[in-house]
């Protein structure tokens, strides 16, 4: 008989106090495979301490480990008081533990402003040059016609799992459980392979279990109070040599099969990747256009006047290396909205750069001519790239306090990184504008039409795989497809198939005891009924125990899981009483048949009948 004591240890306090009067006959233990770990009894109020602090969130105390109450019933019959409760194992507590997702850029967690949002790993601006493409390109050129033709092969496996993360089931519990405030701790028993995850964010300490338990088939949650214990089956489950025998020590034993999620088929897609082809054809044409050289930006004023710091050069000190690679036309020395070109060209760029502003790049003549500093906004630019411009043209509308004006020979995105360096690659609008020649500008042009096509392939063509054994004796039961993109073989997809199918109906085994044992998770026991020829092991993977009033009052109920060979030694002695049956059937017909019972052909028996009684029962 257990003899264990209840003890009860209110919210914040320090002590635990002993429950005397309960109802033994109340108390139950429930515990079931990765699922439930409950304590429930009925107590009655006799002034103690210990009944006073039964209330929810109290932690409650037996057989060493703790549970906490989660609710909690008053009842006032026949002048008692009592409570009802339930309480569950304190390791569902770990709930409590939550993760949140970093949403703040690290180096900016200090701003209270401004603060920057962390990039998605799927960020749509990474460059698709990476291991996962690999791209060929081949070009031919006739007259002035260049045709080039890339092929790019990617692999969808990888794109599919860019945000898969390789973890063990001990970086699942560090990701939650480490430097925790709640004191669990935690351990792994047993050998588990890493699984690709997405990556760990957030959520609860129960999505932890759960992650787990939905990851490794083989792991079996079974924590000790706050410290949770990750087994493998083979740690687990362990044969203690208890036995269980049908009349001895159990008063009854039921078996239950079941084949309604019976698969046996499965319809296999694996990994693909896929070939894009573009062909671009290019032509090539060359004109010569006359820029009409040089005017003011602001025509209705001229050249106007500017203050050292305004002019090209040198600025007094004003600036980096006292170099000023421009001309400013303030709004007050050089007023007006409308922005003229200075210069005849080509619209090349139109875009943003800190410390340029809103920007529009017009080249022409063999010069690249900047307007920047000027437009708030990109609208306030009004023409586009390609446009055409000439001398005087309006290209946009100022807005700010002044326009600067640069001219360079130079590619402007080299230019832009030595705007503070004199060494020529910058030129003076002003004496431009004053004294520039009307230039002849050759420019070439390319038109390039692009045709793209893309055709996706698999690895290996997608199969039925199917368990001809289970077939043969229960018929086709197709589960649905598995398409996993991270198989490039066959036969790996294959192994990996084999263990998502159950090509036997399920078996399990409800047990009434007539011990006091007490039943021990996890336990490999050997079940005897021999009445039924069954003799196999089972693992106790559930159980209600009432630690104070088995095996008369309340005799222990465990749940006995099945594993394959479980399966076949049950179907197998089923087919034992079988052919039992029929042996006796044969051996009671043929002696009917050779009895040589005038009765027999009295009542029917004649010749044919006898020749299907022979064949019925293989005589």
């Amino acid at each position: 008989m257990f003899q264990g004591k209840i003890l009860v240890q209110g919210v914040g306090r320090a002590e635990k106090e002993p429950l005397n009067l309960f109802d033994p006959k109340s108390v139950q233990i429930q515990w079931e495979l990765n699922q439930t770990w409950s304590l429930q009894f009925t107590a009655y109020n006799d002034g103690s301490l210990a009944y006073q602090m039964l209330e929810s969130e109290t932690s409650v105390f037996l057989d060493n480990q703790e549970y906490i109450i989660k609710q909690v019933a008053d009842d006032s019959s026949s002048g008692l008081d009592s409570v009802q409760v339930t309480a569950t194992h304190v390791y569902f507590e770990v709930q409590k533990i939550r993760k949140y997702k970093d949403y703040v850029d690290p180096e900016d967690k200090d701003k209270q402003t401004d603060v920057k949002v962390l990039k998605d790993n799927t960020d749509s601006s990474k460059s698709d040059d990476s291991d996962n493409a690999k791209t060929d390109t081949s070009e031919k050129t006739e007259g002035n016609t260049t045709t080039k033709v890339t092929t790019k092969t990617t692999d969808e496996t990888q794109q599919d799992n860019q945000n898969q993360v390789s973890y063990s089931i001990q970086d699942v519990l560090d990701h939650w459980l480490k430097d925790n405030k709640l004191g669990f701790t935690y351990e792994v028993i047993g050998s588990f392979e890493k699984k690709e995850l997405e990556e760990l964010q957030d959520g609860t300490g129960a999505d932890m279990l759960s992650k787990i338990s939905d990851t490794w088939d083989n792991a079996i949650i079974y924590p000790d109070n706050r410290k949770i214990r990750v087994y493998s089956t083979d740690k687990f489950n362990l044969n203690r040599g208890n036995r269980i025998d049908y009349l001895n020590n159990a008063s009854e034993i039921k078996f239950s099969t079941d084949s309604t999620s019976l698969t046996n088929m499965v319809y296999c897609i694996g990994g693909k990747y896929s070939v894009e082809t573009t062909t671009e054809t290019t032509t090539t044409t060359t004109t010569t256009t006359t820029s009409g050289g040089w005017g003011w930006p602001f025509p209705s004023v001229g050249e106007g006047t500017f203050m050292q710091a305004q002019r090209f050069g040198n600025d007094g000190g004003y600036r980096q290396n006292g170099f000023h690679d421009g001309l400013d036309f303030g709004s007050v020395d050089h007023p007006g909205r409308e922005v003229h070109a200075i210069h005849g060209g080509k619209v090349t760029i139109k875009s943003y750069m800190g410390g340029l502003g809103n920007y529009v790049v017009i080249s022409g003549g063999g010069y690249n001519v900047v307007y920047q500093e000027a437009f708030s906004s990109p609208r306030n630019i009004i023409v586009n790239v390609g446009d055409t411009v000439k001398v005087g043209d309006v290209i946009g509308y100022r807005d700010t306090n002044h326009l600067h004006v640069g001219v360079t020979k130079a590619d402007f995105n080299v230019a832009v990184g030595k705007s503070f360096t004199n060494d020529g690659t910058w030129l003076d609008p002003l004496n431009l504008i004053k004294n520039g020649p009307s230039d002849t500008d050759t420019e070439t042009s390319s038109e390039t039409n692009s045709n793209s096509n893309t055709q996706e392939y698999y690895y290996f063509a997608p199969f039925m795989y199917r368990d001809e054994e289970s077939i043969k004796k229960y018929g086709e039961h197709p589960a649905e497809p598995i398409e996993d993109g991270r198989f490039k073989d066959k036969n790996a997809m294959i192994e990996y198939v084999k263990t998502k199918l159950q090509p036997e109906p399920s078996l399990s085994i409800d047990v009434t005891t007539t011990t006091d044992i007490k039943p021990i998770a996890g336990d490999v026991v050997h079940v005897m009924i021999k009445s039924q020829d069954v003799s196999t092991n089972f693992t106790l993977t559930g159980f209600t125990w009432y630690p104070y009033s088995y095996p008369v009052d309340n005799p222990t109920s465990i749940t006995l899981n099945s594993n394959v060979q479980n399966i076949l030694d049950y179907q197998n002695s089923r087919q034992r009483q079988f052919s039992k049956a029929m042996n006796n059937l044969k051996t009671a017909t043929n002696n009917v048949i050779n009895s040589g019972n005038s009765s027999f052909n009295e009542y029917g028996g004649n010749q044919q009948l006898q020749t299907w009684l022979n064949n019925f029962v293989g005589g």
